[in-house]
């Protein structure tokens, strides 16, 4: 039998159909809706919301309702119908002043002057080909693109809708004769009494996207027409009033039908729900429905303004049968999948199949709160409270107080171990039941803690207690505190595991802590690496590979598989603005029923998620700069000169005065379904470097900018993470002040080059007059300067020449002593000395004979030197040829007389010596450069040849050719060889 025939005695079963309640926002006038009567909504290609309203119609971002009436252009404020064509211009229809064209900037009345009756505008259409249809109470009419004109094709009666079809077809439902399709010039009626309309009273029509259907709605209720077949849906007994306004799909493939005066229909499957005031709706009133890019339903009241339904994977369980408000504190599931909750005020219940059996006969104190239950079986729960632990069995309820051996009647969790012992946590200690006590598991070490807040048991059937101070595991029945961080790790209130090997530690206000026993891993995260929220109570792993994480103020789903590869967080996070309204998550509080959905124990109820129902929304948010101001103010740019654009206001190539350089950039990112979750990046090129930090600012300022051109560039972040993918950019400039203007600096160049100009040619003129002036003087002393080495020359030359002539002095000296000289031997040192002294005599002899004194030619030198001793010594260069081989070399006149003399000595020996007997034969001199100021003096002859001993016994002249070539810094070598050659080596001075 069931768990509660079982459990009759204190059990009283009260069975309710739970109202599930769904996401929805509401705005009215307090909100800024011009009129509480919304009868028309669409959405611009900018995705800004149309509100047609009986006071007007506003354009919605999103945040603020912007108004616009007969103040602003419109043809009348009772307004009936919106429309967007091709053309993205928004056409208004009005119930008594015909129709108001925006296209963006301003507002043209198109009434009787342009062919419209002087009747109420109920619907307006386009068709393919872009021409414009208009349904009226007199007519349907047509727009040729100057004025409208009555469809011939359709009669002339009231109608109140005007749709395109697939094929090109046209459709029209009238007030009272029922619907007509008009395709190919062919018009088709159909009405209740030829193809069972539910009424001729047609209401709107809607062309369902992906198939030939088409929906019908009239007073009578809904109906589908798929070529010409007409069938009616059955409805809910709950439906008292059948009248349809309007159809839509949803972003799930689910038709949506609004009633006029019942709420509304859902299709789903073969399965027809009907939503009302218990499932969120604020009236049973529907005029419109609209779905926008982002999937959400938009729903039009009269009376009670808009509303929007988002996020429809979350349903709200905010009353529970006679509970009002509760606050679920304790979570389970029976063995059938069945869902137990217990609340802080001792309530406890179960749901199945979305029925709610109460347990209305408590067996503990009134205000008893409820942490926990366990299901053991269905005739054997536990439930651990504030009070101690009840065991509910058949006949019976077993009572476990401190005085069956708990360390505290405050118990928070209850587990069981593979021996099937209770464990209980409570805010003293942990303990086990064995036999009908309970036994205090001591802490091993000296350490110790104040509450332990959870227990929970791995697949290796270990158990982890989670407490106030850290995480500690029951190891041989004692508790043994586990260290996975250096730093502190406390207020642990949830444990869970994967299937990886992967545990999870909740800290409260700690962050959550994962570790890998097997590889000793452990990661923290915390708010400084990316947990956006530290306050975590609840921890549960699903069946999809999915951490759920509850903390104080959202739930976030972690993606494990992720987790697991990178190390790192990828989650989706849950709140108000998607979808989850139950604040506060309990402890304790996420369980997965066997159908896949996830449940969540709140502060405001029950919270069931449907995976198979969430959706990530993709659509970017739609960027618009909506003010530009300087100094912080409100700017009005006409006043000050600037052009604007007509549809924004902004100004259009905006130059600044560089004196106003402070500017701030008002922007917003539209996104219907989570409009505070939008965030932005922004970056100014010209100033900025990279983008800024992600922000939800919705504004940026920019102070002191430098003359210069800027784009400023604008990105947003949807709740999602999907960022726009071409940013948003508004160019303009800062105008350097005059001094720096491109004119202004071109003008100082052209003076400054004017000045440069004049100053070059003054000083020109001045060096001009100085130039002649040195060159008059250098001329001068030029001319002095020659002078004075013409005088230096002839003194010179006079030296030399006196110095010769002194020289020939000298030499007839010797000839006249020579010739009373008797001895052979005297004559021949006569001779010599007077060759040495001839050497001298011929060397300045040219120097007074030429004008170049500093360069002397020693082959010319050296020839006169050989023929002043051929002369001396009776011989001819018939007998004696004589070969020179001398470059053209500079030498200064100590080294010439140098060298003169030792060609002097070794001629005079070679003419001596190697020619006897009037012999024949050659005499040679050359000389060579081997590097830089080396050079290389040969002397030879092909004569007899020099006596043994030359080297051992030398003459005068050859100790004089030795001495010399010292003087010279060289060496001489000597070979004696077919004749006799002397080396010289020896050094010039550069």
């Amino acid at each position: 039998m069931r768990l509660i025939c079982f459990l009759c005695f204190w059990v009283v079963t009260g069975n309710a159909v739970l109202a599930q309640q769904y996401n929805f926002r509401n705005w009215t006038i307090a909100d800024g809706l011009p009129q509480s009567n919304v009868v028309d909504i669409i959405q611009d290609q900018r995705m800004q919301l149309w509100v047609a309203t009986l006071g007007g119609v506003s354009r919605f971002d999103g945040n603020t309702f912007h108004t616009y009436n007969k103040q602003q252009g419109l043809a009348s404020n009772t307004t009936t119908c919106l429309f967007q064509d091709s053309r993205n211009r928004i056409w208004i229809g009005s119930a008594d002043k015909g129709l108001t064209r925006f296209n963006g900037v301003s507002f043209t009345v198109l009434n009787t002057n342009h062919g419209l009756p002087a009747a109420a505008i109920t619907s307006i259409t386009e068709d393919k080909l872009g021409k414009l249809w208009v349904a009226t109470d007199s007519g349907i009419y047509v727009w040729s693109g100057k004025k409208f004109n009555r469809s011939p094709h359709f009669p002339a009666q009231p109608y109140q809708v005007i749709l395109p079809g697939a094929g090109g077809a046209m459709w029209a439902g009238s007030k009272n004769k029922g619907l007509y399709r008009l395709q190919q010039d062919k018009l088709q009626h159909f009405t209740s009494e030829s193809y069972s309309l539910p009424s001729n009273n047609v209401t709107v029509i809607y062309a369902e996207p992906g198939t030939d259907n088409v929906w019908v709605g009239t007073t009578e209720g809904p109906a589908v027409v798929t070529d010409d077949k007409v069938t009616t849906l059955p409805l809910p007994p709950s439906v008292t009033d059948a009248a349809v306004s309007d159809f839509v799909k949803d972003g799930y493939g689910k038709m949506l039908i609004g009633l006029q005066q019942s709420g509304i229909l859902k299709i789903d499957g073969d399965e027809i729900k009907h939503l009302t005031k218990a499932n969120g709706l604020t009236s049973l009133h529907i005029t419109s429905l609209y779905v926008d890019k982002e999937n959400n339903i938009w729903i039009g009241n009269e009376g009670y303004g808009l509303q929007q339904c988002k996020a429809q994977w979350f349903l709200h369980f905010f009353e529970l049968g006679d509970i009002k408000d509760p606050k679920i504190t304790a979570l389970a599931q029976d063995t059938k999948g069945r869902l137990w909750f217990g609340t802080d005020n001792g309530d406890a219940a179960y749901m199945q199949n979305g029925n709610l059996t109460m347990l209305e006969a408590k067996v503990w104190p009134p205000g008893t709160n409820l942490y926990g239950m366990w299901v053991k079986s269905e005739k054997d729960v536990w439930v651990s409270t504030s009070q101690g632990i009840w065991n509910l069995v058949p006949g019976k309820a077993n009572h476990y107080t401190t005085a069956q051996g708990l360390p505290s009647d405050e118990v928070y969790t209850i587990i069981t171990d593979t021996q099937g012992r209770l464990w209980a946590a409570t805010s003293t200690g942990v303990a086990y039941l064995q036999g009908n006590t309970f036994h205090a598991v001591p802490v091993a070490g000296n350490y110790s803690f104040t509450k332990a807040y959870h227990l929970f048991r791995d697949g290796q059937n270990r158990i982890w207690v989670g407490t106030d101070n850290g995480i500690y595991r029951v190891k041989n029945n004692r508790l043994e505190k586990v260290k996975l961080l250096k730093q502190p790790f406390a207020g642990v209130m949830s444990v869970a595991a994967d299937n990886n090997g992967w545990l999870y530690f909740g800290g409260y206000n700690y962050g959550l802590l994962a570790y890998h026993e097997k590889t000793g891993k452990a990661k923290l995260f915390t708010s400084a690496n990316g947990l956006p929220n530290e306050g975590i109570k609840t921890l549960y792993t699903d069946r999809s590979n999915n951490l759920w994480v509850g903390t104080n103020n959202n739930v976030l789903k972690i993606d494990l598989p992720y987790f697991h590869q990178t190390q790192k967080l990828r989650f989706r996070s849950y709140g108000g603005e998607n979808g989850f309204s139950g604040f506060e998550v309990s402890n304790n509080g996420i369980t997965q029923t066997p159908d896949g959905k996830v449940w969540f124990g709140t502060t405001r109820g029950l919270t069931q998620y449907n995976p198979e129902m969430d959706r990530i929304n993709t659509a970017s948010p739609e960027l618009m700069l909506t003010d530009i101001s300087l100094f912080m103010r409100p700017t009005n740019w006409k006043k000050q000169g600037f052009k604007t654009d007509p549809a924004t206001g902004l100004p259009v190539n905006l130059r600044l005065p560089f004196r106003k350089n402070h500017i701030t950039f008002d922007f917003q990112g539209i996104s219907m379904a989570a409009p505070a979750g939008v965030k932005y990046k922004y970056k100014l090129t010209g100033h900025d470097q990279q983008w800024s930090e992600t922000t939800d600012q919705s504004f940026a300022t920019y102070a002191n900018l430098e003359p210069g051109t800027y784009t400023f560039k604008l990105k947003a972040q949807n709740s999602d993470g999907y960022w726009t993918q071409k940013p948003l950019a508004y160019k303009f400039s800062v105008i350097p002040p005059v001094w720096r203007r491109e004119w202004f600096i071109g003008i100082l160049l052209l003076l400054a080059t004017g000045i440069v100009i004049s100053v070059v040619r003054l000083r020109e003129k001045s060096l001009v007059k100085m130039n002649a002036l040195l060159e008059m003087r250098v001329n001068h002393r030029t001319r002095m300067l020659e002078r004075k080495h013409r005088e230096k020359e002839l003194l010179l030359q006079e030296v030399h020449h006196r110095v010769k002539n002194n020289l020939q002095i000298v030499i007839s000296l010797l000839n006249l002593q020579a010739r009373h000289i008797q001895d052979p031997a005297t004559k021949e040192v006569m001779q010599a000395i007077r060759s040495r002294v001839r050497s001298m005599a011929l060397l300045h002899e040219r120097l007074y004979r030429h004008n170049n004194l500093e360069h002397i030619n020693l082959e010319e030198y050296f020839r006169e030197i050989c023929e002043s001793l051929y002369a001396a010594y009776g011989v001819s260069e018939e007998n004696v040829t004589l070969y020179l081989k001398i470059p053209d070399v500079t030498i200064d006149l100590d080294s010439a007389i140098t060298l003169g003399l030792i060609v002097n000595e070794l001629i005079s020996n070679s003419l001596k010596y190697a020619f006897q007997d009037a012999a024949t034969g050659k005499l040679g001199i050359e000389l060579h450069q081997l590097e830089n100021d080396h050079y290389q003096l040969m002397v030879w002859d092909n004569g007899i040849g020099a006596a043994e001993g030359l080297n051992q016994q030398k003459s005068f002249g050859l100790q004089l050719v030795a001495s010399l070539t010292k003087k010279l810094g060289g060496e001489i070598k000597y070979e004696n060889n077919n004749g006799t050659k002397f080396i010289l080596y020896f050094v010039l001075p550069s």
